[in-house]
């Protein structure tokens, strides 16, 4: 439920196989909330512009990396803007309202309006991509979480 549409289409069959492994920093999170936002997208014919996608997964994946990259593909870099105050403010919804429960006794219109967010959270740079340079994904066989992972590393880096 969401942006005025209380139900999914009638009879949809999703199957979805995510193939990037989880809780190895390798962005499966992210892959599968840019999978959702393209979902309703074309479910519902939102017809969103990219840079809006990427303001809605923003909103649940809280960082530009891997979101931007599933998004976009290819090799890019991306940031959070700067927001004036009234953005900061509906960027920080807890993740608890903007995907809320769904109780059982839900009524009708339950969820049709969930906090809308700022405009333009995310930026990215698209690189073009030297086809003489090759990249190595190093899977780790243990799992660890995001927020441990960045835990580790410094607020800042000065040269």
């Amino acid at each position: 439920r969401c942006n005025g549409h209380r139900t999914f289409p009638p009879a949809p069959s999703i199957h979805c196989h995510n193939q990037i492994p989880f809780g190895r920093g390798l962005g499966s999170s992210g892959a599968a909330v840019i999978a959702g936002v393209l979902l309703g997208d074309s479910l519902w014919k939102l017809k969103l512009s990219r840079k809006r996608m990427l303001d809605y997964a923003l909103m649940v994946e809280r960082h530009p990396d891997n979101v931007t990259a599933a998004l976009i593909g290819g090799f890019v870099g991306s940031y959070l803007r700067e927001l004036d105050p009234q953005a900061t403010e509906a960027a920080q919804v807890p993740l608890s309202e903007v995907l809320p429960e769904y109780p059982p006794d839900a009524g009708e219109n339950w969820g049709l309006s969930p906090p809308v967010p700022p405009l333009d959270i995310g930026h990215y740079v698209q690189f073009k991509w030297n086809s003489r340079i090759k990249a190595v994904a190093i899977i780790p066989r243990f799992e660890l979480s995001t927020a441990k992972a960045r835990a580790v590393l410094p607020e800042s880096y000065s040269t």
